[in-house]
């Protein structure tokens, strides 16, 4: 699997709802938008998002499983934060149909995070296993 995993995959569909959300705000204008907690969560997001990248941009290059820093919480935090975050922040932000934006993206990413993490389990084998028992997937444990 390459550095980007299923991203280019759930861009896809994501990426092709949210044209479709757009002729459809274009065309129905429902007007329904909240643009300040939208772009909290957006600048919140881009910004976690920045920090969990470096992290795994750096292990990725020495050719290791990242299992520290925003990667010792969550198995999968990029996905998390353009989840919970950045996308419904710019959906909130958008409005109208791009509202439906995040149940699409978690669709998408559910569908394909399976065959990330074979390749994961394939390239690290018992370390990833370890490492995939004791982390969950996407929401911290309290």
């Amino acid at each position: 699997m390459r550095f980007w995993g299923i991203e280019p995959k759930v861009g896809l569909f994501s990426g092709l709802y949210a044209l479709f959300a757009l002729y459809l705000n274009s065309r129905l204008r429902p007007g329904i938008s909240f643009p300040l907690p939208g772009l909290v969560l957006l600048l919140s997001g881009l910004f976690l998002w920045l920090v969990c990248y470096l992290q795994v941009s750096r292990a990725y290059s020495r050719g290791e499983l990242l299992t520290k820093g925003c990667y010792a919480r969550v198995r999968h935090p990029i996905y998390s934060i353009w989840g919970f975050l950045i996308i419904p922040g710019f959906s909130l932000v958008v409005g109208g149909f791009m509202l439906f934006l995040p149940v699409i993206y978690w669709l998408s990413v559910l569908a394909f995070i399976g065959e990330e993490e074979r390749a994961l389990e394939r390239r690290f084998g018992d370390e990833w296993r370890k490492y995939a028992k004791r982390t969950p997937r996407f929401v911290p444990r309290p």
